[in-house]
C-alpha cells in the first residue's frame, strides 16, 4: 500500500540540526566550567596577611612583594609570578566593591560592622583582580613585615615624589650677544617637595630641598657651580658672558639641579638619604656684537 501526502525530511537537514544542538551544548558546558573555575580561583585567595612578605606603600596600603614560603598567596603551592601577589588597600568606605542584594542601585554591598576599635577596612586585590573586603587590625601586618625597614619606605617615597619639570630661563630671552652678560635661572624648583605615609602607628616623612645647581653654558668653558638663580628683571647671581657666537649651532645650556633628601620617623630627628638630581637643557643662540662709530651731529 502506498501512502500519499507524507514526505520524508532529508537526512542532511536532520544531520545539520543535530550538529547545531550539539555545538550549543558544548559551548554552554564550557562557559559554565570556566565561570566555576574563575569563582573557585577567587574564593581560594587568602585575605590573611600572616606569613606574607609585605611592604608599606602610600596611603597605608600593604603590598605583597613575595608570596609566603611554599605558596603564592592563595593557599596553594604553585608559583604564579608577581602579577598575582596581593594588596590590602585601606578604605574609608566599608563596602564590598561588587554589586550585591542590598541597595543594588548603589552598586555596593555594606560590609558587616567593625569587629572592634582599631580595625581598618581593606579592599583585597590579587594582581588587578578585586577579591573581597575585610576588617583587619594594622598590627596584623607587623609579624609578616618583621622589623619594618623605614629607610626602604622613605627611599620608595623619594622615588615617587612629584618632581616638577625644570626649565632653564635666560635674559636676554631670545638670543644672547657676545661681550654682553646673560642672566640665568631655573624655574620649577622654588620650594621643597614633601610626602609622607602612615602605618603601624608610625609616620614616615620625606623632604627634598633644592640645594645647588651646576651650570654648563655650552661654549666649552668649565662647568660652574651655583644656585637656582634669580628671575629677571632682577640681576641673577648666575651670569655668563659669551666670547664667541653661536647662531647656526646654538649654545646648549644645561642646568643640573641637586636636591638634598632627608627623612624622619614620627617626630624623631631628620636623617639624610642619597641626593636626587634633575636636569634641564635649552638651546641658546648667541649673536656677535659689533661696535660702530656714529658720526656726531
Amino acid at each position: 500500500m502506498t501512502l500519499v501526502g507524507v514526505r520524508r525530511r532529508p537526512t542532511a537537514v536532520l544531520r545539520l540540526v543535530e550538529l547545531a544542538l550539539a555545538s550549543l551544548f558544548v559551548i554552554a558546558i564550557t562557559a559554565s566550567s570556566t565561570s566555576a573555575a574563575g569563582a573557585a580561583s577567587d574564593a581560594s585567595v587568602s585575605t590573611d596577611p600572616t606569613g606574607a612578605h609585605v611592604q608599606l606603600a602610600r596611603s597605608g596600603a600593604w603590598v605583597e612583594v613575595r608570596a609566603p614560603q611554599g605558596g603564592n598567596g592563595n593557599g596553594g603551592s604553585t608559583a604564579t609570578g608577581a602579577g598575582c601577589l596581593r594588596r590590602w588597600v585601606p578604605t574609608q568606605y566599608p563596602n564590598y566593591l561588587r554589586p550585591g542584594t542590598v541597595a543594588p542601585e548603589y552598586h555596593v554591598t555594606p560590609m558587616p560592622p567593625s569587629p572592634g576599635p582599631g580595625y581598618v577596612a581593606y579592599h583585597v586585590w590579587r594582581g588587578t583582580t578585586y577579591i573581597t573586603s575585610v576588617w583587619l587590625l594594622p598590627t596584623a601586618f607587623a609579624p609578616a613585615a618583621g622589623a619594618l625597614d623605614v629607610r626602604a619606605i622613605a627611599e620608595r617615597l623619594v622615588r615617587d615624589l612629584p618632581y616638577p619639570a625644570a626649565t632653564v630661563r635666560i635674559s636676554p630671552e631670545g638670543r644672547g650677544l657676545t661681550g654682553l652678560e646673560s642672566w640665568y635661572w631655573v624655574s620649577g624648583y622654588s620650594a621643597p617637595l614633601h610626602d609622607a605615609v602612615d602605618g603601624l602607628g608610625i609616620r614616615v616623612e620625606v623632604e627634598a630641598v633644592p640645594a645647588s645647581v651646576h651650570w654648563d653654558f655650552g661654549d666649552g668653558t668649565p662647568v660652574q657651580p651655583g644656585t637656582l638663580g634669580v628671575a629677571a628683571p632682577s640681576r641673577s647671581d648666575v651670569v655668563h658672558t659669551y666670547q664667541r657666537r653661536g647662531i647656526a649651532v646654538p649654545m646648549r645650556v644645561r642646568a643640573s639641579v641637586r636636591l638634598d633628601v632627608r627623612y624622619r620617623v614620627n617626630t624623631e630627628a631628620w636623617q639624610a638619604l642619597d641626593p636626587v638630581f634633575r636636569s634641564a637643557t635649552r638651546a641658546y643662540p648667541v649673536a656677535e656684537s659689533r661696535a660702530a662709530l656714529v658720526p656726531a651731529r
